[in-house]
């Protein structure tokens, strides 16, 4: 920021009118005037009502980070990406239970479906136990805390975590001075070019929804800000925008999924390959690594790129790469990768594809 002669203004942000920004800091209240403004505040945890948060051992994940010490057991409601996160987090660091309770018939509902399996067998062989599809329905405070779950099941816990989803973080900017609408989610509804119902009002990040990740975060703020000032160096967002979730193992994809592609009717062919049966996956005794790759037919053409195992939120960027400039199955073939690596895992998923082209193991509507 100090490179870029920025000024920073410590403190709490409000709007006073559409053009006026007051910044309450602990040298008073300062007004800042703008011709353009970018919203980008983040968000905080969603806190369903009916959980005691003000109870000792009921978090968050952002309080959970205040934690004072570990406790035996730690309940988990969510099985989105923090959720897991957490929970494998929780499980090496020595709980005797970790228990995930999810709402859903699968956890990591965005992934596909073979890579969220897959996690979640690797979390079982880590200890974590799941309680799903459950959810929490009340909570009794206390040393355990007592949990009744919508199944009518009973747990006790020396910890719940909560992690059912993120808001945006504006409820303190006083958007209606500004004109800027908020959704039933607490988040901007902006346009293809991040502007909020008032043009010179942009919003990006997770304030605006999505998958809230800090890479896409800024590839959408940079792009905001181009077409605020008009820079003429790029044009939006990537098409294709990588997920990364630290669970243990990593997981990471970018583009479609399998069951988007039959739900469509789109023909295609999945390409496989593990880790290990790659000498590099051999070496780091990586056991439950998968490579997936999914080609359009007849064209071949990559349309997603899955990773489970160890540094596969690595692994993606070759996958990503090659979706943004066009690849085909014959790509990778092409390509001479280095050896023992696990990029050369790429090659063998589209050996592995080209080989069920040729025995019609294909989907086709």
């Amino acid at each position: 920021l100090d490179r870029h002669h920025v000024d920073v203004h410590r403190g709490h942000a409000s709007f006073v009118d559409p053009h006026t920004i007051a910044v309450h800091g602990e040298q008073g209240t300062r007004l800042l005037e703008a011709g353009v403004i970018l919203i980008a505040t983040g968000s905080t945890p969603h806190r369903p009502a009916g959980i005691p948060f003000e109870a000792p051992g009921v978090y968050d994940s952002d309080t959970i980070l205040q934690m004072e010490r570990l406790p035996r057991s730690l309940a988990i409601a969510g099985g989105g990406a923090i959720g897991c996160e957490y929970a494998c987090l929780f499980k090496v660091l020595g709980l005797d239970e970790v228990r995930l309770i999810h709402a859903g018939e699968r956890i990591l509902p965005f992934a596909d479906e073979e890579i969220g399996a897959l996690l979640q067998e690797a979390m079982e062989s880590l200890g974590v136990t799941f309680d799903a599809p459950d959810m929490v329905e009340s909570v009794e405070p206390g040393a355990p805390l007592a949990l009744r779950l919508q199944s009518g099941a009973r747990r006790s816990a020396e910890a719940l975590l909560v992690a059912l989803g993120r808001r945006g973080n504006v409820a303190s900017l006083a958007l209606e001075n500004a004109g800027v609408r908020v959704d039933e989610h607490g988040q901007l509804p902006v346009n293809d070019h991040f502007q909020t119902g008032v043009p010179h009002i942009y919003a990006a990040g997770d304030v605006i929804g999505g998958h809230t990740l800090s890479s896409t975060a800024m590839e959408e703020a940079r792009a905001a800000m181009v077409h605020a000032f008009d820079l003429k160096y790029k044009s939006g967002v990537g098409a294709h925008l990588p997920v990364g979730v630290w669970t243990i193992p990593e997981v990471s994809m970018v583009g479609e999924t399998e069951q988007a592609l039959r739900a469509r009717g789109v023909a295609h062919v999945v390409g496989r390959w593990r880790y290990d049966a790659n000498p590099r996956g051999v070496l780091i005794g990586e056991r439950r690594g998968l490579l997936k790759l999914l080609f359009s037919l007849p064209e071949e053409k990559l349309l997603g790129v899955h990773v489970i195992g160890e540094d596969a939120c690595e692994l993606i960027a070759a996958g990503l790469v090659a979706m943004t400039l066009g690849a085909t199955c014959s790509t990778f073939i092409d390509t001479c990768f280095n050896y023992p690596t696990l990029s050369d895992l790429y090659k063998y998923a589209a050996y592995d594809a080209m080989g069920r082209i040729r025995r019609g193991e294909v989907f086709t509507p």
